[in-house]
């Protein structure tokens, strides 16, 4: 190894995989809503989808999940590109950033949103599900 660069050869030593990490969606605090969200883009086509969840109807806390940490970005400490600021702008005063939260979740916990923006995708309209009629592939990952 210590004559390898002499050769112009670069000897590396793999790095150790990253540590696991449990990964899950949480009910909202109580007295909160959750909306978790998630895009689909497939054959130059996009769609997304959403769920709103809460831990005591009639409450106004919001707390937004979603694995773009991109759109969290620009709607929390702005950017992103111009064409989209007029949206971004309405978002931000939507939410009370004071007061309501926006977070990250890994995929691997916003499985029912991403269920759902594909679903989007499938069926090329907008829709509306309540929680009577949610596709059966949501069920999978635990009571709403």
């Amino acid at each position: 190894m210590d004559i390898a660069p002499l050769f112009g050869v670069t000897i590396t030593t793999p790095s150790p995989p990253p540590p696991s990490i449990l990964v899950f969606w949480s009910t909202p605090p109580v007295g909160s809503y959750k909306i978790n969200t998630d895009g689909c883009v497939k054959d130059g086509f996009a769609s997304g989808g959403g769920i709103i969840r809460d831990s005591d109807l009639g409450k106004s806390v919001l707390w937004v999940e979603s694995d773009s940490t991109l759109a969290i970005h620009c709607i929390t400490k702005g950017g992103g590109p111009w064409h989209i600021q007029a949206t971004l702008w309405h978002i931000r005063h939507l939410l009370a950033l004071d007061r309501d939260t926006i977070t990250h979740i890994f995929r691997e916990g916003n499985q029912v949103a991403d269920l759902l923006a594909l679903e989007g995708w499938d069926r090329c309209c907008y829709y509306e599900y309540s929680s009577q009629d949610l596709p059966r592939r949501t069920s999978q990952f635990g009571p709403d």
